[in-house]
């Protein structure tokens, strides 16, 4: 199976409790970002610590949509109980730190259950089906303390910081653990921004390379293939080997090559269109996609295109004939033996299809071309490249 840790589908916790907002003002690209993510994994582990980021995929894909992919256990929330933040004391010297009700009142703190309550309540007049929606969420939550992962990656963070281009001497403190980082007021804590600035802002910057590790560690805690980290904060991270992520990058190409539409114009709430792009990710030719896919995750884009383009230039004979040819050929063959009957059905209806469509990465393009070109998909795509071309 592969499986994906997906923080770039998180919205990300802030104090002032604008992060729904704020991930439904990033929907085009949230939405982008899960379709890619269905094509590329079997199943995707999404990080929260409470449950609005579940209220705004359902508001992208539909409610309908939300419960397909719990059903089939495609989409599953890592719920990290408790937040982190960077926090200074009455001295100069600060440090990571968890922050919580100790009454676990809050939903970031509260149970699964009452956390998942909670999050739906904010957009209940939209659900139809909450009772049932509200028992998947929690059948496909699983709950890890914040402090956890903090223990498990704290130094690791602030080693990333000290090879980084942000780092300098001055922001050493005797203790290991903690740092003298400038911005910072007494008795202040920070947490991961409204609009970070990693490469500008010294604690936005170890936030991220914790947000980062943490991603790896879950990666690791649950037997992952690939992350999807939520900042691409260029030449700070690039320090950090490129350990689990997916070649995104080339996905996109490959689309694109293919003329295969950018799916953030997509309008998934139309459950038909979502349901269709979803069964398409869930086929046996997906599958042979994903494979070819990952098992070429140590090339680069240009390697992985290249790959691709030798693979539709080296046609097999069997493709050179139609397929209802091939198909009256083998089975009227079998027809002539004695019988053979049974067997002429079996090529007909199983077989051929093994024979002559598996394993390359080209039958899952085709499909997912040809259903672009499908009616309800068209009239939602052709606005937009209308558009970018100029048209009015």
């Amino acid at each position: 199976m592969y499986r994906t840790i997906a923080s770039r589908l998180t919205a990300h916790f802030q104090v002032d409790g604008s992060h729904l907002n704020r991930y439904l003002q990033r929907r085009s690209v949230v939405q982008k970002s899960l379709l890619e993510e269905l094509v590329l994994h079997d199943q995707i582990l999404i990080p929260t610590s409470d449950f609005l980021t579940v209220d705004g995929l359902i508001l992208i894909t539909g409610e309908k949509g939300m419960i397909d992919l719990l059903e089939s256990e495609r989409s599953r929330f890592i719920r990290t109980r408790s937040n982190l933040c960077f926090v200074r004391g009455k001295g100069k010297e600060g440090g990571l730190a968890v922050f919580g009700d100790p009454n676990k009142k809050k939903p970031q703190d509260a149970e699964i259950e009452d956390s998942v309550a909670v999050g739906l309540n904010v957009i209940d007049s939209k659900l139809k089906e909450r009772k049932k929606l509200q028992s998947l969420i929690i059948q496909n939550s699983i709950d890890v303390e914040t402090s956890e992962i903090l223990e498990a990656v704290r130094r690791e963070s602030i080693a990333d910081l000290k090879q980084s281009s942000m780092w300098r001497p001055r922001f050493n403190f005797p203790k290991p653990d903690l740092l003298v980082l400038p911005g910072m007021k007494k008795m202040q804590a920070k947490v991961m921004g409204v609009n970070p600035d990693p490469l500008g802002n010294v604690v936005d910057t170890l936030l991220s390379f914790v947000l980062y590790n943490s991603d790896f560690y879950l990666s690791r805690k649950f037997d992952c293939t690939s992350i999807s980290p939520f900042f691409p904060i260029g030449d700070v991270l690039r320090i950090k080997a490129l350990r689990a992520i997916g070649r995104s990058e080339a996905l996109w190409t490959l689309f694109e090559i293919n003329r295969i539409p950018d799916f953030s114009v997509i309008d998934l709430n139309q459950y038909d269109t979502f349901k269709a792009l979803h069964k398409m990710t869930l086929s046996r030719k997906a599958k042979s996609f994903r494979k070819w896919f990952h098992s070429r995750e140590n090339l680069s884009e240009n390697e992985i295109l290249k790959e691709y383009l030798s693979i539709i230039q080296d046609v097999p004979w069997t493709q050179k004939l139609p397929t209802r040819i091939l198909r009256f050929i083998t089975t009227t063959v079998l027809g002539l033996i004695p019988g053979a009957g049974q067997a002429a059905s079996f090529v007909d209806s199983f077989v051929f299809d093994r024979i002559f469509q598996e394993g390359s990465p080209k039958f899952f393009i085709d499909d997912l071309r040809q259903l672009t070109k499908t009616k309800g998909l068209q009239q939602q795509v052709q606005p937009d490249r209308e558009k970018r071309r100029g048209f009015n």
